[in-house]
């Protein structure tokens, strides 16, 4: 839930530039889409809020909570799918390239 709040408040700042400032950048915001992003974070983090009173903090269960909490589950996921992968890149930048700055 705090990742998805955290996406939500970056796509809002930093979504235009993201998109706009290069190929790399615009991987966080799946290839320039960060108002597509940031309503799947937004739903992905309500949804969740919202099963957590229901579920009494993810303790107590239905089969249709189960459903419904993995659904927003997968709705987080694709939310940050973009920001993993820049993660991914820049962590394998480092280890191939090694030390950029001199």
């Amino acid at each position: 839930m705090a990742a998805d709040l955290m996406a939500v408040i970056w796509m809002y700042t930093f979504g235009p530039w993201l998109d706009q400032s290069s190929r790399l950048t615009a991987t966080a915001t799946l290839g320039g889409h960060h108002w597509i992003v940031l309503a799947f974070a937004a739903t992905g983090f309500l949804m969740l809020a919202g099963l957590a009173l229901l579920t009494e903090g993810f303790t107590k269960t239905t089969t249709k909570l189960t459903l419904a909490t993995n659904a927003a589950r997968v709705v987080s996921v694709v939310a940050l799918a973009g920001l993993i992968a820049f993660v991914l890149v820049a962590l394998l930048a480092r280890v191939v390239f090694g030390k950029l700055r001199p």
